[in-house]
């Protein structure tokens, strides 16, 4: 059986892997309703953000409190938003918030999966020292 901390490590690589999907996607456009015209890249976007908060929504309760950089609640929204407001997204407001808000949601998942990571990694040494 997979542990918390481990199921963690791999849904917040899951996780920012599609935020960053979902930014290339709507980065290649300069405003949002140029990315609502275009079918193929405004679903991939709205697909990538649905599968973020499926691995955020699985994400333990002590890693969402200790990454307080990150906004969970409004991440949730979005998708919210997404799902059940399909006809009426403005697509202007969802482009701003992946263009202005991802980035640093982003860096911060990033920066606390590194610190996982340089964890793990000086366990494993003081484990390897201690036999």
């Amino acid at each position: 059986m997979i542990r918390a901390q481990e199921r963690d490590a791999l849904l917040l690589d899951e996780l920012i892997e599609h935020l960053e999907y979902a930014y290339e996607d709507v980065s290649a456009f300069s405003e949002g309703e140029a990315l609502a015209l275009s079918r193929k890249d405004r679903n991939s976007a709205a697909k990538e953000i649905e599968q973020a908060q499926e691995c955020a929504a699985h994400l333990s309760d002590s890693l969402l409190e200790s990454v307080n950089d990150v906004p969970w609640k409004e991440l949730r929204g979005l998708r919210n938003v997404i799902v059940h407001e399909y006809g009426e997204v403005d697509w202007d407001v969802l482009y701003d918030t992946v263009i202005i808000d991802f980035p640093p949601v982003i860096d911060a998942l990033k920066a606390y999966r590194e610190n996982i990571e340089r964890h793990d990694a000086s366990q494993h040494r003081s484990e390897g020292g201690a036999r």
